[in-house]
């Protein structure tokens, strides 16, 4: 196994620099699928185990696979995959021009689709990839002029987040299928790249149903994956290839980690005991309408009405309210009213005190990914957590923006 780590996941120096620093012994390499991060890749691993693989995906223009023969030339070991037949021309003639040798893999389009909403790039209809007809196409061209041994490395992607291990092993199979047709047509194939997908337990769920969770360990998911190649391969007498993946979700996700503090918080005020004489001068501000919902409002808590009793106390704040618009009722008697009700909601048990905590937590600025994409992000706390939870709470933002 020689795992590759998806630069693209994070670009961030330090990220990069010690996945390649700590998966120097496991001889673990870089993906990049641009050119920037080409340069990045290559700056990193010559810093790293020489073994490393450094796997070029993505669009490629002339510019991009000169700078991938010079990472060969620099002695990284730089594998070309191509994701369209007219790259593999470029490839050639500036292999020549160089005076370098390439290794070359292609990304298969599989018939596997993954139908989950990471799955939208599978299947034979995805953007990505090569058919089996230019598969054929490429193997032919370069037996013709004598490079069929570049030809190292088969690469495929389900799709990001797969949520089943037989969804896996289904795909990894067709792959593997394709992998020894390739050693029987003559290619001196080394790798077989499985991509990304495995998947986070986002919600703790550890459902195949669910978008964001998956039915697997990382030991099922291996085991998996060693199983489908190794039957594939065993039957048909192929040795068996180095096994390279591009788990970027899987490897950076848990390390990304944002701290907030709870400036304040606000929970609902104790409403003080109403004197009969506060009680009296509300009821005299009140017009006639009010005062019947008052009176029915006493009428239901005598006789334990509890829905009625929230449906005219409703009603009271509600007339309330118009008063105080229409410029009849004062602010002290507004006040009383929301006492009032709030009373009776606590006097029945159908209050739900819930503190407001106020977090600097701005969507705009700090979680994009939530705000654009729905991605979830579990909260946990990091203080108290010798103390048993007992009130209900709500994290807000500070800021003026409304989706915090």
């Amino acid at each position: 196994y020689q795992g590759v780590y998806p630069v693209k996941c994070n670009q961030d120096r330090f990220v990069v620099e010690d996945i390649v620093r700590f998966g120097s012994p496991f001889r673990f390499g870089l993906e990049a699928g641009s050119k920037p991060e080409l340069l990045l890749a290559m700056s990193c691993l010559c810093k790293g185990n020489p073994e490393a693989l450094l796997i070029c995906n993505g669009f490629k223009d002339f510019e991009y696979i000169s700078l991938a023969l010079f990472a060969r030339k620099l002695a990284l070991n730089t594998v070309i995959v191509l994701e369209q037949e007219e790259e593999l021309d470029v490839v050639i003639d500036l292999s020549k021009k160089l005076g370098v040798r390439p290794v070359i893999g292609a990304r298969a389009k599989l018939k596997t689709k993954h139908s989950g909403h990471f799955g939208s790039t599978s299947g034979e209809k995805g953007k990505f990839g090569l058919t089996t007809t230019q598969i054929l196409r490429v193997v032919k061209k370069l037996d013709q002029l004598g490079l069929l041994d570049c030809f190292q490395l088969l690469h495929f992607h389900i799709g990001s987040q797969i949520p089943s291990t037989a969804l896996l092993a289904d795909g990894v199979s067709e792959a593997a299928q394709i992998y020894c047709e390739l050693v029987r047509l003559g290619a001196h194939m080394k790798f077989i790249d499985i991509g990304g997908g495995l998947g986070i337990d986002y919600d703790g769920s550890k459902s195949s149903d669910s978008e964001i969770s998956v039915s697997y360990s990382l030991e099922e998911y291996a085991a998996a994956v060693v199983r489908a190649v190794l039957n594939v391969c065993d039957r048909k007498s192929v040795k068996h290839p180095v096994i390279c993946s591009e788990s970027g979700r899987a490897l950076v996700s848990h390390h990304s980690v944002m701290i907030f503090e709870a400036i304040s918080s606000s929970a609902c005020d104790d409403v003080p005991p109403m004197s009969a004489f506060a009680l009296q001068y509300f009821i005299e501000g009140l017009t006639e309408e009010a005062r019947a919902d008052y009176r029915n409002l006493s009428a239901a808590a005598i006789r334990g009405e509890y829905e009625a009793c929230l449906t005219y106390a409703d009603q009271l704040k509600q007339r309330c309210i118009d008063q105080f618009k229409e410029g009849s009722l004062g602010i002290e008697q507004l006040a009383t009213v929301d006492g009032l009700c709030d009373m009776v909601s606590k006097a029945i048990g159908a209050s739900d005190p819930v503190r407001t905590y106020h977090v600097n937590l701005s969507v705009f600025t700090s979680i994009p990914d939530f705000w654009g994409i729905g991605q979830t992000f579990p909260i946990v706390p990091i203080h108290r957590l010798d103390q048993r939870p007992a009130v209900r709470g709500i994290l807000s933002d500070l800021t003026c923006d409304s989706d915090g």
